[in-house]
């Protein structure tokens, strides 16, 4: 089965991640990265989870809560970050990390659920909740209990390409993402962010679809051929 391809703003919108392991970590980097608030909610807290939020930007409560201070968010550089793979430093205030057993009401005023835990069963159970509820749910390595999957995607600011295989092989898509990395660069990012700057412009000043469209193509033409962003 295909999936349809949909792209989502996650921008500030709830997300619960159940299980605290390397895979709910990842999940976690993947949420913050694209704005999500993200709750992690387990028993066990792995190092690298643990690390986003009490790595001096974050507090414990008395119920084994983890948020981070906000005043004390300034860590590595946002390049250092994505070289590490790492969330931007501001993505520091929107983690809350609860060191306790999952409880059905944690899945109330969520938009999104990722199931990450070692207990299939488990697994099952949530994502049945959640379906009901029409709350959308991926449990992890588990396709049918999945309302949604994730691909295997690149991202280089808001430029984003994304690779499904409809969950039928994870190293073809990764195969996909290698090959597209030759041309989504971090240029192309940054040229897609000035395009955005000038679209608005662009589109006050000519009247027809096709003024613009030939515009805009010759501002991205020109903007490959001599490897550099104009100035606005």
């Amino acid at each position: 089965m295909a999936y349809f391809p949909m792209f989502v703003d996650m921008t500030e919108r709830e997300c619960l991640i159940v299980g605290g392991g390397n895979v709910a970590y990842r999940k976690v980097i993947v949420m913050l990265d694209f704005g999500a608030k993200v709750t992690v909610v387990a028993e066990n807290i792995c190092d690298e989870l643990r690390k986003l939020t009490i790595d001096d930007i974050a507090s414990e409560d008395k119920t084994g809560s983890y948020t981070a201070n906000k005043e004390n968010n300034q860590t590595d550089s946002d390049a250092a970050n994505k070289e590490n793979n790492k969330p931007d430093s501001d993505a520091a205030d929107r983690i809350t990390i609860i060191k306790r057993r999952f409880d059905r009401k944690d899945c109330n005023g969520m938009e999104m659920v990722i199931v990450a835990t070692d207990d299939n069963a488990l697994n099952h159970e949530i994502a049945e909740y959640c379906k009901a509820n029409g709350i959308m749910v991926n449990a992890v390595d588990q396709k049918a209990d999945c309302s949604f999957i994730f691909p295997s995607y690149i991202k280089e600011k808001n430029l984003v390409a994304a690779f499904s295989s409809g969950g039928n092989s994870p190293v073809l898509t990764q195969y996909l993402k290698g090959k597209e990395k030759e041309i989504l660069t971090p240029f192309l990012g940054e040229l897609n962010e000035y395009m955005g700057q000038i679209r608005e412009k662009v589109i006050a000043q000519y009247d027809t679809q096709a003024e613009r469209k030939r515009v805009f193509k010759e501002i991205l033409c020109a903007a490959i051929d001599n490897g550099r962003i104009p100035e606005i």
